[in-house]
């Protein structure tokens, strides 16, 4: 698995791309004399002009509409087609019908009936002679071999190289280059994809939370959205009545909820909108904030109000090494919320004390604090420390579990804590 607080080094492999290919001399001479046709022709026809079986194979890169010839309009549907698949908790959802298909993929009448007119007319390639077909196939280059994927970078920079020459005046050009940029960045890996929305489900709850992440620029990492905040998510949505009234409270004193190190805010806005589900009018009995550093607050703030629960959901900026001014600004007195919610907090050596700081300062007695780690192996020595430091500042953990789950970089093995202050 790779992780970037890992400090793991890519492939070398695979760190190299052909950022100048061009079909060849060799193939444009195939493409004006028709041989490609007739080779496509020989392979389909070859035991049965009718078998549809010899029509349900895989394609390949060879098989997409060739850049020198085709439209603009032709290559922009394609580019469209080769789109990544929609996620939701950081799995891909493919789309069923060809209609969702065309629709997850922005691809409209005029670019369908393009390329399909392209497959019909041009080349007639019986595998992709339908909307159908070209729907179905098409996309499935993106989660192709190895092999296949290194060629699908090269048709792109292929298009890249001629749509983005001064002569070019096709009126598609910006949006061709456009697309075709996101293409080549998706090809280089999670850290160098551009900003991007992720959609997470959980069970037990209706409301589907989505979440916009900027590109990963001057190692924002609070920018994207950790494995261990949808562990911590769906652990508490589970068990949301045990962790919301897990002590008696007096009828008119909201329950104070905090997030530390939100991120992108999906433990937080996950854990509003199941409240919301609950109890409809919230304004009354919680009060929640959930914080972060000021690079990451207007990321944060938008995706509060992109889920609509920003009517009692405060976004600010909480630095753990001097949160006096959070608590100034808010008034919030010692030891004052009934909860705290934490994911992936220990990045650095400095982390565990910081971390159980702000417990100490925050953590009602006997209120609960939810904690989600990933087991990192180049982070056990901070592990060790921040266990150390609870049982020094008298919190006792009280549940404890280890879950596997998936981020951008694989499978990760997650511990979880619920932590309780003591007297």
């Amino acid at each position: 698995m790779f992780d970037p607080l890992d400090l793991y080094d890519a492939d070398k492999n695979n760190s190299s791309v052909a950022l100048d290919f061009e079909p060849s001399f060799e193939l444009d001479q195939q493409l004006s004399t028709g041989v490609d046709e007739k080779l496509e022709d020989s392979k389909l026809l070859e035991n049965d002009e009718d078998d549809e079986d010899s029509l349900l194979g895989p394609i390949y890169v060879l098989d997409l509409p060739y850049v020198a010839y085709a439209s603009p309009e032709v290559i922009l549907a394609t580019l469209h087609l080769l789109r990544p698949e929609t996620q939701v908790n950081f799995q891909s959802t493919e789309a069923v019908t060809t209609e969702a298909i065309c629709k997850s993929k922005d691809l409209d009448k005029k670019l369908q009936n393009n390329i399909v007119e392209w497959y019909l007319n041009s080349i007639q390639n019986k595998k992709l002679n339908t909307i159908e077909k070209i729907c179905n196939k098409i996309p499935s280059l993106v989660n192709a071999s190895e092999t296949e994927r290194s060629a699908l970078l090269n048709y792109y920079t292929s298009i890249l190289k001629r749509y983005e020459n001064s002569s070019n005046t096709s009126p598609l050009k910006f949006d061709i280059l456009k697309e075709v940029s996101l293409r080549i960045a998706e090809c280089c890996g999670r850290s160098a994809i551009p900003s991007m929305s992720r959609d997470f489900k959980f069970d037990n709850m209706n409301t589907m939370v989505s979440l916009f992440e900027p590109s990963l620029t001057n190692d924002n990492l609070g920018w994207k959205t950790w494995g261990a905040s949808l562990i911590l998510s769906k652990i508490l949505i589970e068990n949301f009545n045990s962790t919301t009234n897990f002590k008696p409270k007096k009828s008119n004193e909201p329950l104070n909820v905090l997030e530390l190190g939100a991120g992108t805010g999906l433990v937080g806005i996950s854990w509003a909108c199941k409240w919301k589900e609950e109890y409809n009018l919230v304004n009354s009995n919680i009060q929640m904030f959930v914080t972060d550093l000021p690079e990451i607050l207007e990321n944060l703030k938008k995706n509060v109000t992109h889920n609509n629960v920003g009517d009692f959901v405060t976004t600010d900026v909480l630095d753990w090494t001097n949160p006096k001014p959070f608590v100034e600004k808010y008034n919030v007195k010692e030891n004052s919320f009934d909860i705290i919610l934490v994911a992936d907090p220990i990045y650095s050596p400095n982390h565990p004390e910081w971390v159980v700081n702000m417990l100490s300062k925050f953590l009602k007695t006997d209120g609960k604090c939810f904690l989600e780690i990933p087991i990192r192996s180049k982070y056990a020595k901070e592990r060790e420390v921040l266990i150390q430091l609870l049982q020094e500042n008298n919190f006792e953990v009280l549940n404890e579990r280890y879950d596997q789950g998936v981020d951008d970089w694989g499978s990760v093995k997650y511990l979880y804590r619920e932590i309780v202050l003591r007297n």
